[in-house]
């Protein structure tokens, strides 16, 4: 078997744990610590721009890492350093205690199960091919964490309470992390091998662009910005629409039985998903995905019973699995695999220059009016001109190539 597919196993491991190290369970945390330790909305959100700032300032160093040294050693460094934070969070008192410790998470990579650098770009190095289905099978992490660890997390918080289930999932999410990373590494030549079936071939068809080219394309641009207002978006909903739901008249199982309504729906389009990659233009699968975004907030806006909720998160569900696997897929299919790491790298601050703004701009709302739905209506709008940059934005040519290096 080509060790491409080790890796790959690998990551989908690190992608699942990383929904137990602060990820999306930490949608059940915000109600009871808001009313036990009385800490405002806004400070969720400030938390999860803390994050995304923090991942923003190391993803250039990051990337560049991964090309050079592989990403073996930094996730390694991930597991035990998440797995502290995530344990530390059991002692959090203040609400600048909770920004400080998320915050952490973003300066070492963890996202959380999506924007994921190091999925994106080790599989970029591995496969060519067959890119599509492995970057599918690789996203088969974030369904399968979410169905693990949220029934899990929503049990545990009720059994044991909220201390507690943090520090069970810093100890055992950090040391299966740890173990997973063990199998994690590059190419042995970098970016390509010469297998001439399902792992890496060479890419005859694929210009080769350096981060400095890329960074002087506009399709470059396009793709950060879109991908920018995607990670807006979802930054005002992943963390807030379960308090919504709850304040809206849904009990917090049910809630949990949607979400793992949404990882059923994730696990079940991967495949799909790759399978078009491989096949269709990239960008109008993207368009595809985007409007996904923007049925969803409307159907949040206006849910009012547990089939409301089930519906939003199902299409959140569909809409998560092809975007987090076109998004990861697009920038070595447009910009080839030697020098993704880099080019990834810079990409994402760009990205999460948005992003940063979504979650404490949603808390701020909610704090001043007693509702998320303003901000969902505003970034339903965004989501239409992001489909407009995507439609408008086919793969790079050599003439792009030679214009971006007169720049």
């Amino acid at each position: 078997m080509n060790p491409g597919w080790v890796v790959v196993g690998a990551l989908v491991a690190t992608t699942a744990l990383s929904i137990a190290l602060a990820g999306p369970v930490m949608s059940f945390f915000i109600p009871i610590m808001h009313a036990d330790l009385a800490i405002p909305m806004i400070f969720f959100g400030l938390a999860m721009s803390a994050r995304q700032i923090g991942f923003a300032i190391m993803s250039p160093i990051f990337g560049h890492w991964i090309d050079r040294y592989g990403p073996r050693p930094l996730l390694m460094t991930v597991a035990v350093v998440s797995g502290v934070a995530v344990f530390c969070l059991s002692f959090v008192q203040t609400g600048w205690h909770l920004v400080l410790l998320i915050g952490l998470l973003g300066l070492i990579g963890l996202q959380g199960g999506g924007g994921d650098l190091y999925a994106s770009a080790v599989i970029g190095k591995w496969f060519s091919r067959n890119r599509g289905k492995a970057m599918s099978i690789a996203f088969l992490g974030m369904p399968l964490g979410t169905l693990i660890f949220v029934p899990l997390a929503e049990y545990w918080i009720d059994s044991q309470g909220w201390q507690r289930t943090w520090q069970i999932l810093g100890i055992g999410g950090g040391l299966l992390f740890f173990c997973a990373a063990l199998l994690i590494r590059n190419p042995p030549n970098g970016f390509v091998s010469a297998s001439p079936t399902d792992a890496v071939s060479p890419e005859p068809t694929t210009v080769q662009w350096t981060r400095r080219q890329a960074l002087g394309s506009a399709v470059f641009w396009k793709l950060a910005v879109a991908g920018g207002i995607l990670m807006f978006t979802i930054s005002t909903v992943v963390f807030f629409r379960i308090p919504h739901f709850i304040h809206r008249g849904m009990d917090s199982e049910m809630a949990a039985y949607a979400l793992v309504l949404e990882a059923t729906v994730s696990a079940l389009a991967a495949f799909p998903v790759g399978y078009l990659i491989d096949r269709f233009r990239i960008h109008y699968l993207m368009a595809g995905a985007y409007s996904l975004a923007v049925i969803m907030l409307i159907i949040t806006i206006y849910a009012d019973s547990n089939l409301d909720m089930f519906m939003a998160t199902a299409i959140f569900g569909l809409g998560a699995a092809s975007n987090v696997i076109l998004m990861n897929t697009v920038w070595p299919v447009y910009f080839g695999a030697q020098h993704i790491g880099a080019i990834r790298g810079v990409s994402m601050p760009v990205t999460l220059i948005f992003a940063v703004l979504g979650a404490p701009v949603a808390g701020w709302v909610n704090d001043s009016t007693g509702s998320f739905v303003p901000i969902w209506w505003a970034t339903a709008a965004a989501m239409v001109v992001a489909i407009g940059l995507i439609l408008t934005t086919p793969k790079p040519t050599l003439e792009n190539k030679a214009t971006a290096e007169q720049l």
